[in-house]
Formats: structure tokens, C-alpha cells, sequence
């Protein structure tokens, strides 16, 4: 009977154990050693493009080179995609759309030709109520003169040309040119929808003698753009085109290889120039969400009670202070938060985040950034933060600072055990090395202290309670060995 008991027993607590290492996941690629190479090409000349919203948010790009060319080898084609609570237009433009309202635009192309009207070739799939567009605005002296857009319906699957004029006709000859276009017309966000492609080819102004040197209309140019991305995270940064959001990876590594370097930046707001900090972060804001908008993401996480730890190197320009915070959520609705500002330091620093929530999470967002938004000087520009080895106490990292060999080797028997813990096969290399056990709330329950020489250790957990627990060895502050245990009764 005893005997039905504990197999029962064991049975249990495997089913248990299963579910915590699903729930209790340690931070994905917290050590920044997963990284994917993406290329990124765009129409040559052209600042912006939706391609830099896609790539933060994880989602395809929706500005491409296409082969399906109407003269010479490519064209454009933009595509509008919608998913969960993103509305994303494919749309390129030769300036950075700060603002809702054109006028407001700075830069674009030099031109001094007083066009009459637009031509060019399309494809499109557009469904009604949805249009795509392309889009001329003429400035002279910084005051804009003329503003032109021309709409596209329904599905064309050959090239179809299309030609109009400027309606008022320019009243003078313009200094600057704006141009862009779009797979949607993101002016009525309800007209939106999924799937709307535009697909553009040779691109002239009529009534002209030359072109815009810039303007690339046959759209043969493309800039290409190679970025590096980290696993599991998300670029939050802004403005100018800046795909990673002043994020990247560097090789100056706490451990292992690489670690996420930001660089805080050039951005733009409300049409002026700011500094905006290199952001990462394990959720996202939805685009087109309008003010008041809540991020989204995360990743499971379910301790009440937990401490993060990283290390980091901080080099601010000016007195601006960098930024990490943990929000987390349950059932959708956020619960708590804790977050610290590291302090200047220009060798890698050791850091802990404690928090104890009020009740247990289900997700947490990870927020890091190398300056405040509030800190919009451009002073600011250029403070730059590192982060590596970033996990949960509870779920340590095994980057390897000490030599990887040492976890395969190690034996821990009897595992489940009711009485004791027997550790063998153990190699420190003559380091005295710490022993750590963590309940599943992420809470120390056990520190024992051993010297350099040993190579058996014995482990007591007769007064724990029945449960799965979280063993850690350290050797000072560099972790190198955890493995979950179960304790029977």
C-alpha cells in the first residue's frame, strides 16, 4: 500500500513538475546569445517606409522589391497586413511622417520643375471600401503649395496605367518634393483591409523637362539594410528609419558571446529633433491604436515573488539615467510593476530587481532602455547601455562563464528523495562554490557554503515540504549549474 502510495506520489509531482517547467519559463534569451540576420531593402532615396513598424513589431515586411517589373527588373509592392489589433498599410514615403498633418513635413526631394499632373503604371487587389494612393506634395520655402493624391480601386492583375493632373494647376515652381504611396489609405484606418496590395512601375511627372534626381520612380534602386535582431525581443525605437530603434549587438559580453548594446539616438517629435533611447522590450504596442495605448505581449511567468537579475554597463551623455522595468499582467490586466535605473559605470556591474506582488502573475513585459522618453535634449544623444545575463533568481542561466563540461558531468541522487541529496562527479577546479535551493515562488529556502577541495557534496532536504524546488551552485557571483529536484513525503 505504502508502496501504491508513493509511486501515486511520485506520479503527482511529475505532473506538477511538468507544469512549472511549462509556466515558470526563464527569460527568453535573457543572455542575448540568439540573435536572426534580417535583410531589409526599400526603395533607394526614400526615409521611411512601413517596413521599419513590421520589423519591430515581428511581423513581415509589407514594402518589397518585386521582380514582377512593368520596364526594366523591378517595382514596388506594398501590402497591407492586419493582425490581432495591428493595422499596418504598406507605404513608403521620401520623408519621415511625424505628423498627421503634411504641411507640417520637412525634407523630400530638391526640385525646381513646375509639373502639371502624374503618371505610371499599377497592379492592385484592393478591396472595397478600402483604396491605395500615391501622394505629391510641393513646397517653396518651407510653405507648401501644392498637394496631390491619386486613389486606386479594385483588381487590375495586369499592368494598367493611370495618369492626372495637378487640380489646382502649381502656382509657381516649387524648391522641394514629397513623395510616397501606399497599399491603404490610412486616413480611415475602419477602410482598412487585409491582404489590400499596390504594386507601382515607372513613376513620372508630366509637363516637365527633367525628373526629380532623387525621385527613383522606376523604382530599379533599392538601399539594403542588414539588421540583427534578438530572439524573443522587440525593437521600440522611432523616426528616421531607424529599423533596430538604436538596439544592436555588441561582443563586449558579460558572458558567452554577445550581450544588446542601445545607443540612444536622433528621433523626431511633434516635428522637432530629440534624443530617443535605444528601447528593447518582450512585448508591444499595437500600431494605429490611437493615445492611451496598453502594451501587448510578454511572456509567461507565474512566481509572486522573484528577484531579476543582469549585468550592465551604462555610459550616459549628459544626466540622463537608463531604464529597466517589469510589468505584470494577469488575465490581461496589469497587477504591478518593479524596475531600477542602473547607475553610470563603465565596466560590467552587477544588478537586482526584487519584487513581491500582491497576488501571482501570468505574464510579465520586460521594458529596457538606454534613456528616459522624458529626456528629450539632444545632449542626451549617444548614452549608451549594455544588458547581459538577464534571468529570474529562481531560473538561472547557464551561458557558461565557468567551463560548460562541469553541468553534464554532475550527478544528483536520489532524485525524487525525501531525506537527503547526494551530489557527485563534481569538478570545481579548486573554486569554493555556494549551493542555492529555491521554492517554486522564486524564495530561498536553503544557502550552503563549500570549500574548494570537495567533490561530494551532501544536501539535507528532510524538513523541506513536499514539492518541486530549483537547485543552483554559484561561485561567486557566476552561475553555472541548476537543476529542478523533488522532494517526496
Amino acid at each position: 500500500m505504502k508502496t501504491k502510495k508513493l509511486l501515486l506520489t511520485i506520479a503527482i509531482i511529475g505532473t506538477i513538475s511538468l507544469a512549472i517547467d511549462a509556466q515558470t519559463q526563464s527569460i527568453p534569451n535573457g543572455n542575448f546569445e540568439n540573435w536572426t540576420t534580417i535583410t531589409s531593402e526599400t526603395p533607394q532615396n526614400y526615409v521611411w517606409s512601413s517596413n521599419t513598424d513590421a520589423f519591430r513589431n515581428g511581423h513581415p515586411f509589407n514594402v518589397i522589391k518585386s521582380t514582377d517589373a512593368y520596364h526594366g527588373n523591378f517595382a514596388v509592392r506594398m501590402t497591407t497586413e492586419i493582425s490581432g489589433g495591428d493595422t499596418l498599410p504598406g507605404i513608403f514615403v521620401s520623408v519621415y511622417p511625424n505628423n498627421n498633418n503634411p504641411a507640417l513635413w520637412h525634407g523630400g526631394f530638391p526640385y525646381n520643375q513646375q509639373a502639371r499632373g502624374m503618371r505610371g503604371f499599377y497592379k492592385s487587389n484592393i478591396s472595397s471600401p478600402d483604396t491605395g494612393f500615391v501622394i505629391a506634395f510641393f513646397f517653396k520655402a518651407g510653405v507648401m503649395i501644392g498637394q496631390y493624391s491619386y486613389y486606386f480601386y479594385g483588381t487590375h492583375s495586369t499592368y494598367t496605367p493611370f495618369s492626372f493632373s495637378f487640380l489646382p494647376a502649381l502656382p509657381m515652381a516649387p524648391d522641394t518634393i514629397i513623395f510616397g504611396a501606399g497599399s491603404s489609405n490610412f486616413s480611415n484606418q475602419n477602410y482598412m483591409r487585409n491582404g489590400s496590395m499596390l504594386t507601382l512601375d515607372s513613376i513620372s511627372f508630366t509637363g516637365v523637362g527633367s525628373q526629380p534626381s532623387l525621385l527613383n520612380g522606376d523604382f530599379e534602386m533599392w538601399q539594403t539594410t542588414i539588421i540583427d535582431k534578438p530572439n524573443n525581443w522587440f525593437f521600440n525605437g522611432g523616426g528616421n528609419n531607424n529599423l533596430t530603434g538604436g538596439a544592436y549587438k555588441t561582443n563586449d559580453a558579460k558572458a558567452g558571446i554577445q550581450a544588446i548594446e542601445l545607443i540612444t539616438y536622433v528621433g523626431e517629435r511633434n516635428n522637432n529633433p530629440v534624443a530617443q533611447g535605444g528601447r528593447i522590450s518582450t512585448g508591444w504596442y499595437p500600431n494605429n491604436c490611437g493615445g492611451g495605448c496598453e502594451e501587448q505581449g510578454g511572456f509567461p511567468f507565474f512566481n509572486q515573488v522573484d528577484t531579476v537579475a543582469f549585468w550592465y554597463k551604462f555610459v550616459p551623455s549628459g544626466n540622463t539615467v537608463a531604464d529597466v522595468q517589469l510589468n505584470f499582467k494577469k488575465n490581461g490586466h496589469n497587477i504591478g510593476n518593479a524596475g531600477r535605473n542602473p547607475i553610470p559605470s563603465s565596466t560590467y556591474q552587477y544588478m537586482e530587481i526584487p519584487f513581491n506582488l500582491g497576488q501571482a502573475p501570468d505574464t510579465v513585459i520586460i521594458d529596457i532602455q538606454s534613456s528616459q522618453w522624458q529626456d528629450s535634449s539632444l545632449s542626451f544623444v549617444g548614452s549608451n547601455l549594455k544588458i547581459d545575463e538577464m534571468h529570474f533568481k529562481s531560473q538561472p542561466l547557464t551561458t557558461g562563464i565557468l567551463n560548460y563540461q562541469i553541468q553534464n558531468n554532475i550527478s544528483i541522487f536520489p532524485n525524487p528523495t525525501s531525506e537527503k541529496l547526494t551530489i557527485t562527479n563534481f569538478e570545481n577546479n579548486g573554486k569554493q562554490f555556494e549551493l542555492n535551493i529555491f521554492n517554486t515562488f522564486g524564495q530561498q529556502v536553503l544557502s550552503q557554503q563549500f570549500s574548494e577541495k570537495i567533490e561530494t557534496a551532501i544536501v539535507d532536504v528532510s524538513k523541506f515540504t513536499e514539492g518541486v524546488y530549483i537547485l543552483r551552485m554559484i561561485s561567486g557571483n557566476k552561475t553555472y549549474y541548476y537543476k529542478k529536484i523533488i522532494v517526496t513525503r
